[in-house]
């Protein structure tokens, strides 16, 4: 639940930057509760048909909620690889 938090609030961010860009100014808070009205329940879906969800590098661009990327390193292959550095020196 953490992550899916930390990437919602990152495509608020993104889609309330490109909003003010459009419109010229900080659309405000505003923005940010009319996002959660109209486009929360869809982001919701959306993350759940993504490999956002399971890819360690998510922070970089999982708030573009790919359903395939070149890029995808799942959460379970990078903690075995940490383990295999940490406990046995591969690399």
């Amino acid at each position: 639940m953490k992550k899916y938090m930390q990437i919602q609030k990152m495509k608020i961010e993104v889609d309330k930057w490109n909003e003010g860009c459009r419109i010229q100014q900080d659309p405000g808070q505003v923005y940010v509760i009319q996002w959660i009205e109209t486009q929360g329940s869809s982001f919701r879906e959306a993350w759940e048909k993504s490999k956002c969800k399971e890819c360690s590098f998510c922070e970089r661009c999982g708030y573009k909620l790919l359903r395939t990327c070149e890029e995808f390193v799942s959460d379970q292959y990078k903690k075995y690889k940490d383990f295999l550095k940490l406990n046995f020196h591969i690399y």
